[in-house]
């Protein structure tokens, strides 16, 4: 690099040189909340779901503190988290590099990247897709290397007025999109969206409500009730039963008279208990996968080889529309952001390498060629091109095959 490139202009000492830079006080909006306090957790239902996305909604006081305490209920389901790490990690599991202008690798800054504020940025960002929007806060800048890329509790984040308040009650406090706030803090995601955790929480909570069920279930007729009739009406004897029948266990029991009757109703449907709980619970989980991923089948054990391959493209559809987001992500808000401290970005993209990605007119072509030397599964075809394919029988010239392609063409004459 020539010395006359710096005074030029072309490049800046903060370009060649480390130079750290600590996060201002008066830009760090987590100092605005005076009392942060934790979202506790509460019983939910639909109606609290209905409230609370009414309040979000709201255009004159949106208010989403009952919504994000009702996403914190639903984060818990072990099938929903699932499905969001499985879309999620296609993204965080990816290689990030940076690229110039003509798609050349920028190994520099690549290098530059490939830090733990980064995926950090890259995870919150795309946590924006399930709670909505998400306000990411950064840290000191300590040799060209943020300390930490935080999450701005929900709570606190009025989008909607792109204000901090202090209280959840209020719609008054700092503006951050104004200096200095927008030297250090990002906002991902659309102002009014409330992310994919709403229309996923009725079906969690319809789940929770099928399995509490259950249990109530399991406890009234999982077990057999212990019953002693007898017709002895002196109390100790009678005591002495009722002594034996508590310590045989912890079911139930019951002491009655011998021309008493014990009657338990059982409501369970005609095709037991697995129709009247499991089959709620297997509906919501579908609906939950089909919500996250576009499709059932990576995740239905028994999805069938065809339709699988069907499913794995929808789920590549969903990667490709993510990797879209987090790279727009990155070239409207990072990138100029990296540049306003002085990382040398300019002309830069970030991008996701996929090298193990072909073009289908090259593959096609590749596969013709190794069909010259090799036989090729039909199901191979079908998986990579999406066309049914039958193996070909050899044609023998006779009148029989004649008539046979006859019959494909223009169908069978008989018909």
């Amino acid at each position: 690099m020539a010395i006359k490139d710096i005074f030029s202009g072309k490049e800046t000492f903060k370009s060649i040189f480390n130079v750290d830079k600590k996060l201002p006080e008066e830009a760090d909006v987590t100092k605005k909340i005076k009392a942060p306090r934790a979202l506790y957790r509460t019983r939910q239902d639909i109606a609290t779901w209905r409230s609370a996305t009414l309040a979000a909604e709201s255009i004159t006081h949106p208010n989403r503190t009952q919504l994000y305490r009702l996403y914190k209920d639903v984060d818990l389901d072990a099938h929903l988290t699932a499905v969001i790490e499985t879309r999620k990690n296609s993204i965080m599991g990816a290689d990030f590099v940076v690229v110039d202008k003509d798609g050349v690798e920028d190994e520099e800054k690549t290098a530059l990247i490939n830090k733990k504020w980064f995926r950090s940025f890259t995870s919150h960002a795309l946590d924006s897709i399930y709670w909505g929007y998400s306000l990411i806060q950064f840290g000191d800048l300590e040799k060209d290397e943020f300390q930490d890329a935080e999450l701005v509790p929900r709570q606190y984040v009025k989008q909607e007025l792109e204000l901090i308040v202090d209280n959840l009650a209020e719609n008054t406090g700092t503006p951050y999109t104004e200096e200095p706030y927008t030297d250090w803090v990002i906002g991902v995601g659309e102002k009014r969206d409330l992310g994919l955790f709403l229309k996923a929480a009725p079906h969690v909570l319809w789940k929770k409500g099928a399995m509490g069920s259950s249990a109530d279930y399991l406890e009234l007729y999982g077990t057999p009730i212990r019953v002693l009739k007898t017709n002895v009406r002196d109390n100790t004897t009678r005591t002495n039963g009722e002594s034996m029948m508590k310590e045989m266990g912890s079911n139930a029991w019951a002491v009655i008279d011998k021309n008493d009757e014990i009657e338990l109703l059982n409501g369970q449907a005609s095709g037991g208990n697995e129709e009247m709980f499991d089959t709620p619970i297997k509906r919501a989980n579908s609906e939950l996968s089909k919500l996250i991923l576009g499709q059932t089948g990576t995740t239905d054990e028994k999805s069938f080889s065809g339709s699988a391959n069907v499913h794995e493209r929808v789920l590549e559809q969903v990667i490709e529309s993510d990797t879209s987001f987090i790279e727009d992500v990155y070239s409207d808000k990072l990138v100029p952001l990296l540049n306003v401290h002085g990382l040398g970005f300019e002309d830069k993209k970030i991008i996701i390498r996929n090298d193990d990605k072909i073009e289908i007119e090259d593959k096609a072509e590749i596969d013709l060629k190794l069909m010259e030397h090799y036989d090729i599964d039909p199901e191979y075809i079908e998986k990579e091109y999406g066309t049914p394919v039958e193996e070909k029988q050899p044609e023998t010239g006779s009148a029989a095959d004649i008539q046979n392609r006859i019959d494909k063409l223009y169908g069978d004459s008989k018909s």
